[in-house]
């Protein structure tokens, strides 16, 4: 720290740094861009659509309970839904639909 020293600049300098890093911006009416004008004209051309899903099989939450099935013993387990994703997803074993 006491070895270093602080770069020595004319003033001319420094005020033709400033200007330069200056830059004047127009902006014409049609180019600037307000969110509050955009939303309220979004509100009176177009209501919003809520779309409702509709799931073709009941979802599965995933501590419950299901029941899998072994592809190649048939032996079944009854475990949380968490703990049987990665086996399903191996291949080896499915999920048995509780009716």
């Amino acid at each position: 720290m006491f070895k270093g020293e602080l770069p020595n600049q004319s003033p001319n300098q420094i005020s033709q740094a400033r200007e330069t890093k200056r830059e004047k911006v127009q902006l014409h009416k049609a180019e600037f861009h307000n969110p509050a004008e955009s939303a309220q004209t979004n509100q009176q051309t177009q209501p919003q659509v809520t779309e409702t899903i509709v799931r073709e099989k009941r979802k599965i939450g995933r501590n419950e309970r299901v029941t899998i099935r072994n592809v190649m013993s048939g032996e079944s387990k009854v475990v949380k839904y968490k703990q049987a994703i990665p086996l399903i997803d191996k291949g080896e074993w499915v999920l048995v639909e509780d009716e």
